[in-house]
């Protein structure tokens, strides 16, 4: 099982886009609007002429097809190569007004960086460019800041607040310049327990390590698949009365894994779009799954 990509949901798209594109310097396909990658969506459009008249025909179209209108996104490629990051936009149908972004859904993610990256220089121009930074957790990402460390991971924060990890000497291929790939993701999640097993059973994932009451509040677990490579890490938190703080909101429309042997069910609540700029279509074929806090997750076909 490997980690495929994920699907973010913004609150402004142009300025996510601006961010990954000039700051973290991402190949970016779009925007598109969404309700133009299917024939039924085209049709919806053409025939409304415009959101003003599908405000009188809200009850009269599928959800899906009401969304796709009110909805723009933008597909990522953190290396050139591979489209690994799908940003999502959703307005209101009934006020047209954009989405925000809330909850605890999704944390943030790691990125593997270029051995040919001098850290040092990549920390000044993104301060230059107005990336906002901000210092890792040693007992979430496991990196411990210290003068023996030869190598230190940057954190920088998305126009929505998700935590991103560019991770030095990641990726030691000539015709990687920058970012090589999406790495891990982390999610917060109310029952760690509860997660854990399930991504255990469902996906076939093994525990790589986890913290067993070492920070007060704080519990995570890192899972690895089969070939010992770490791709997800589960994040609860307490509060001082011992409650956990729920997972959940706004800011995750799913992610997706290949190599899952696992067979969930078609639906239609995640954006499920092919991740091929040349061919871009909505309806992939995969079937999908949801932990136990709500997220989907595309098991894509092999």
């Amino acid at each position: 099982m490997q980690l495929d990509h994920i699907a973010l949901h913004v609150t402004d798209l142009k300025r996510s886009i601006r961010f990954y594109q000039e700051i973290l310097h991402m190949q970016v396909n779009g925007p598109v609007h969404l309700g133009t990658l299917s024939k039924g969506g085209r049709f919806i459009g053409k025939v409304a002429g415009g959101q003003g008249f599908l405000q009188g025909i809200i009850g009269s179209i599928s959800s899906r097809a009401l969304r796709d209108q009110y909805t723009d996104l933008a597909l990522l490629s953190p290396s050139g190569k591979t489209y690994e990051i799908l940003l999502v936009q959703e307005r209101y149908p009934e006020t047209n007004a954009t989405r925000s972004v809330d909850g605890n859904t999704i944390f943030g993610f790691s990125c593997l960086l270029s051995s040919a990256v001098d850290p040092e220089i990549l920390a000044w121009d993104l301060n230059q460019a107005g990336a906002d930074f901000t210092w890792g957790d040693p007992g979430l990402d496991g990196t411990i800041f210290s003068q023996d460390c030869p190598n230190h991971s940057l954190y920088v924060r998305d126009p929505d607040g998700r935590m991103i990890e560019l991770i030095p000497n990641g990726v030691d291929d000539p015709s990687v310049p920058f970012i090589g790939g999406l790495n891990t993701i982390t999610l917060h999640v109310t029952y760690p327990d509860k997660s854990k097993q399930f991504y255990s059973d469902k996906l076939g994932m093994k525990i790589e390590s986890e913290n067993t009451g070492s920070i007060p509040g704080k519990r995570f677990v890192r899972l690895q698949n089969d070939e010992g490579k770490s791709c997800i890490i589960l994040f609860g938190q307490t509060k001082p009365d011992g409650e956990p703080i729920e997972a959940g909101g706004y800011g995750l429309d799913h992610f997706a894994v290949s190599g899952c042997k696992f067979t969930g069910d078609i639906t239609n609540d995640p954006t499920d779009i092919r991740m091929e700029p040349e061919k871009l279509t909505e309806h992939t074929g995969s079937a999908y799954i949801r932990d136990h806090d709500g997220y989907w997750i595309e098991c894509m076909k092999q």
